[in-house]
C-alpha cells in the first residue's frame, strides 16, 4: 500500500515537470505503466487479504474450541464462578464484532480521504498551469511551488507514520509478553487438572480470569480510539 502511494506521488510529481512543458497527450504511456502496477498492486493486496481472512477463521475455530475446553474446567473445578466466565467471554465477542465493524467504516472512510487528497493534487496542478499559461507565474516559479505542496504532503504522511510504526512495535512486544504469560498459565493449569489439584487449578484459573478481563479493557480502549478516528475523519 504504501509503495504504491510513493509511485503515485513520484508519478504526480513527474507529470507537472513535463506537463509545463510539453502537451498533455504526451502522458499516455506513462499513464499506461502506471495502471499496469496499479492492477499489479490490487492483485497482489486481494491475495494478502484471502490468506488473512483464512487465517482469522482458524483462529476464531481455536478460540471457541478453546474456550469450550476452559469452560468445562471451570464448571468442574469453579462451578460458581461459571456465569462470571461466559459474561466476560459474551462480553469479549460482542467488543470484537464491534471493533470489527468499526474498522470497516474507518476503512471506507480514509478510502474517501484519499481520493479526496488525490483530487486536491490534481486541481492544485491544473491551477499551476492555468498560470503559467496566462504567463501569471514561470515555469520553474510553478515546479517550485509543486515541489513544496508535495513535501508538505508527504512531511504529514511520514510524521505519522513514524509514530505509527512506534507505537505498533510496542504494542506487539507487551502483546507478544502477554501471549507468553498466557501459554504459561494454559500449560500449568492442564498440569493442575491432571493432578486434579483443586486449589492449584482454581488459582490458575483466577489469574487468567484476570488477564483476560485485563485484555477486555485493552479491546474497549481500541474501540474507543477507533470511533475518535472515524469522528476525526468525518
Amino acid at each position: 500500500m504504501l509503495r504504491n502511494s510513493k509511485l503515485f506521488k513520484g508519478v504526480v510529481t513527474t507529470t507537472l515537470a513535463v506537463a509545463l512543458l510539453v502537451p498533455t497527450t504526451a502522458f499516455a504511456n506513462e499513464g499506461s505503466i502506471k495502471d499496469d502496477n496499479k492492477k499489479a498492486g490490487v492483485e497482489q493486496r486481494q491475495i494478502l487479504k484471502e490468506k488473512r481472512q483464512s487465517f482469522k477463521e482458524n483462529i476464531n475455530k481455536f478460540k471457541e474450541l478453546d474456550h469450550g475446553r476452559l469452560l468445562s474446567v471451570i464448571e468442574k473445578y469453579a462451578q460458581e464462578d461459571l456465569e462470571d466466565w461466559k459474561d466476560l467471554f459474551e462480553e469479549r465477542k460482542e467488543l470484537r464484532e464491534e471493533l470489527k465493524t468499526l474498522r470497516a467504516e474507518l476503512k471506507e472512510l480514509t478510502g474517501e480521504k484519499k481520493e479526496n487528497k488525490k483530487e486536491e493534487i490534481k486541481a492544485f496542478r491544473e491551477e499551476l498551469n492555468n498560470k503559467v499559461e496566462n504567463q501569471e507565474i514561470t515555469q520553474e516559479e510553478a515546479k517550485e511551488e509543486f515541489k513544496n505542496f508535495m513535501e508538505e504532503i508527504k512531511g504529514d504522511f511520514k510524521e505519522k507514520r513514524e509514530a505509527w510504526k512506534e507505537k505498533r512495535e510496542e504494542k506487539r512486544e507487551k502483546f507478544k509478553e502477554k501471549r507468553e504469560n498466557m501459554k504459561e498459565l494454559r500449560k500449568a493449569l492442564i498440569k493442575a487438572v491432571k493432578e486434579e489439584d483443586t486449589d492449584k487449578v482454581n488459582d490458575i484459573l483466577d489469574e487468567i480470569f484476570e488477564n483476560l478481563s485485563n485484555h477486555t479493557e485493552w479491546i474497549k480502549e481500541k474501540v474507543e480510539n477507533v470511533k475518535e478516528r472515524i469522528e476525526e475523519k468525518q
